[in-house]
């Protein structure tokens, strides 16, 4: 009613001047928006926490993540009686809309990519009483967007590269893998600038300097970037980092809601049941009472008890009991890693086992399911708030290895010493000692090194939403390389090299942009 009025009014006055477009621009005063929220600090500061909070949703890292991450790779296998959940995990993508892993997992990392353009775009306009405090929301902004964009890259490669921020009418272009790991880098090394070394209690969930070289390190290996790589993991293990990180002693402290922000975690997303609310309150953007929780245990604990959506493949039961350590027992980390129908008798040293509070059901049989990240709650409530440790320590040193041996001719002491380090911890000899693996080769040749970490990083960060990214660094482009995948993982029956190392794009965002085009041999 009031613009008719204005029409009126400019009709009016037409016969004796031209009407002013301006008056036309009318502010709602019962709500905000982006042209005149933006006037403090603190509306910068909710602008930042509002990126975070796109952690809670089902497409980031409430759900959907966990099942596709380590569903595609070779540790896990999806038996979900959704069956295009399951068929997302084993490279059959025959609904390229489907809203649970496609759709939604996209969406949703698009929309917290919206919410850092909108801080970045209008930090420079606000007034900081510290510039110090200014720089550092920059930091954890651009963290934040590296960080969804370094999924989002994992998942699709090629995908529309936004900086500014978005209308409904913007057709962005499309940036190959390359191209966003660029982007990537660029802005965590401007991160890594702006952030401070530690953080108080009361701020362990925003990144640190520690965090941003960690996942900076993780863009450049993946860009095979070596020497950038082993610069930013320098300091995290040579340098300054070595003052803020090291492995703790008790290796399942990494997992539990009891022994969270620890040392060893460079960065970690926080779940809290302060809002113990119902099912899928999770996606209700509007409620500032939605869930902080996480669904990892719901996710992958058994028919009967949770949804079942992903668990582990067999063969890394048998990879953990190559090995014994050097007291004559089985690797730990198998034991706090998964469940399986011979626990009991490799660990006879712990006493009434239960699988997610129940006993095993001899009705699973050989299958493998999913203990890390499992919490004492029984009944299983839909959420917990076990923080998901994002970027570990002993990641660092894995990569480190890695970035190492990379540069050399062959493994380098310093190389030898990370790979043992992590090895040690678990009370595993030193891999030039191993009753198993032939330390003198692994340690001696630069390919027998390269291959054996595939290994450790495989037994070290099982579950962990890693080996999908580790798979795509070392490639599978080659018929070898897959026939080994196949012999460990039956769903790479279905992968077809050049296509299937990428996922499609939601069809719907192809037709509505024309700048975009779908993954090659979709």
């Amino acid at each position: 009613m009031k613009k008719i009025a204005l029409y009126i009014l400019c009709g009016a006055a037409a016969l004796f001047t031209s009407c002013d477009p301006s008056l036309l621009d009318l502010q709602n005063e019962n709500t905000l928006s982006t042209g005149v929220y933006w006037k403090t600090e603190s509306d910068i500061e909710a602008g930042v926490i509002s990126v975070y909070g796109m952690f809670y949703r089902q497409g980031t890292w409430t759900r959907n993540i966990y099942t596709q991450m380590i569903g595609m790779a070779d540790e896990g296998v999806s038996y979900a009686g959704w069956t295009e959940l399951n068929e997302y995990t084993k490279f059959i993508f025959t609904d390229y809309n489907f809203g649970e892993a496609n759709t939604k997992i996209y969406r949703e990392h698009y929309t917290a990519i919206f919410r850092a353009n909108q801080v970045l775009d209008n930090i420079d306009n606000v007034t900081f009483a510290d510039e110090t405090h200014k720089n550092d929301l920059i930091g954890q902004t651009k963290f934040l967007r590296s960080f969804y964009y370094f999924y989002l890259t994992t998942l699709w490669d090629n995908i529309p590269i936004v900086l500014k921020t978005s209308s409904a009418a913007d057709k962005p272009m499309q940036a190959s893998a390359d191209e966003m790991l660029t982007q990537i880098e660029t802005d965590l090394e401007d991160a890594v600038t702006k952030l401070p070394a530690t953080r108080d209690a009361n701020n362990y969930g925003r990144p640190t300097k520690g965090a941003a070289y960690g996942l900076l390190a993780k863009a450049y290996a993946q860009h095979h970037k070596w020497e950038d790589a082993r610069r930013c993991l320098e300091w995290l293990i040579d340098g300054e980092g070595k003052r803020y990180y090291d492995l703790v002693p008790n290796w399942a402290d990494n997992f539990s809601n009891q022994t969270e922000d620890n040392k060893e975690s460079l960065y970690e997303i926080h779940f809290s049941l302060t809002n113990r609310v119902g099912f899928d309150q999770t996606d209700n953007y509007l409620d500032p009472n939605a869930q902080l929780g996480t669904q990892i245990e719901m996710n992958q604990a058994p028919t009967g008890i949770g949804w079942n959506n992903i668990e582990a493949r067999r063969w890394l039961v048998d990879y953990y009991k190559r090995e014994q350590t050097t007291d004559g027992k089985n690797d730990i980390r198998l034991f706090y890693t998964l469940w399986y129908d011979g626990a009991a008798s490799d660990f006879p040293e712990y006493a009434n086992q239960l699988i997610y509070g129940k006993p095993w059901n001899s009705d699973w049989g050989n299958r493998v399911f999913i203990k890390k990240y499992s919490t004492d709650a029984s009944p299983l409530y839909y959420w917990n708030d076990n923080n998901f440790r994002s970027l570990r320590y002993a990641d660092m040193l894995l990569l480190y290895a890695e970035a190492l041996n990379e540069l050399g001719a062959t493994p380098s002491a310093k190389a030898i010493e990370c790979l043992n380090r992590v090895r040690n911890r678990v009370n595993l000899p030193d891999i030039e000692d191993s009753s198993f693996y032939n330390g003198s080769q692994i340690t001696g040749n630069k390919d027998a090194f390269r291959e054996h970490l595939k290994i450790e990083r495989a037994l070290e960060l099982a579950m962990e939403c890693v080996r999908w990214v580790d798979l795509k660094r070392w490639g599978i482009n080659d018929t070898n390389t897959l026939n080994e995948l196949k012999a460990r993982d039956s769903d790479f029956n279905n992968f077809i090299i050049g296509k299937s190392i990428r996922m499609p794009l939601p069809q719907s965002e192809v037709d509505n942009n024309p700048n975009l085009k779908q993954n090659d041999q979709y």
